[in-house]
């Protein structure tokens, strides 16, 4: 008896050992149509640079990949300058991201938590906005010598703001809704080129109510500490 008493103490000892040493981090797993790619690069997307992590095989347009990564952030998979997929993760998640990488803006598809979906539902809306600015300025260029430039010019500046307090209207509505996600970080510091939605002076009360709830969720989170940081100091 006491020998088998012996052996199973050893034997529930290796197996506490083996679960305390489980790597921790989350999965990223992609399908994807029209990957004329042969890999990616994975990266996270810091408050204040862009740190290359692993480069990920494609293969038959699927990859899946292991991140030992414990704190929420934001990450990217770049196949290309200009296509890439970002997604927020952290320890345990399991993302399953898919679409059409020659049109990944309109087709991406994110699946493992909240916080990517509520990203992704930013990233389209502001998609939105980026075509209608785009057409807006198409039409500028093409009529800015004929005659009736100034008239045309006037109704575009009037179409130009009003879309432009109407995406800022969902930004504010989308943070005020989730208030305690980092997605909502990423909705107070979008911009359509280099004019920004909101400032931290202007919409003090909206930054502070999101830096509270976030300070609560994430209190250690480095996002939410820059976020904390440009509001007492930009």
């Amino acid at each position: 008896m006491k020998i088998s008493s012996f052996y199973f103490s050893i034997i529930l000892l290796c197996i506490v050992l083996c679960t305390s040493c489980e790597k921790h981090g989350f999965t990223v797993n992609g399908e994807f149509q029209n990957a004329n790619y042969l890999m990616a690069v994975l990266e996270e997307v810091n408050p204040y640079e862009i740190i290359p992590l692993d480069t990920v095989l494609l293969i038959n347009g699927k990859l899946k990949h292991k991140v030992n990564a414990i704190e929420k952030s934001f990450y990217r998979l770049r196949f290309a300058d200009t296509v890439t997929i970002t997604f927020i993760a952290g320890d345990k998640d399991n993302i399953f991201l898919e679409g059409d990488l020659s049109d990944i803006k309109n087709t991406q598809k994110v699946k493992g938590n909240e916080e990517s979906v509520l990203f992704l539902e930013v990233n389209k809306k502001i998609h939105e906005m980026y075509m209608i600015t785009d057409s807006l300025s198409k039409i500028f260029v093409q009529y800015k010598d004929s005659e009736q430039f100034d008239s045309i010019r006037i109704e575009l500046d009037s179409c130009y703001y009003r879309n432009f307090r109407y995406y800022k209207s969902y930004l504010q509505d989308f943070i005020l809704q989730h208030p305690n996600k980092l997605a909502s970080i990423s909705a107070f510091h979008q911009k359509i080129g280099h004019r920004a939605f909101f400032n931290r002076y202007e919409d003090r009360e909206l930054a502070e109510k999101l830096a509270q709830e976030l300070s609560i969720a994430y209190p250690e989170n480095k996002h939410f500490i820059a976020f904390k940081e440009r509001l007492e100091y930009e």
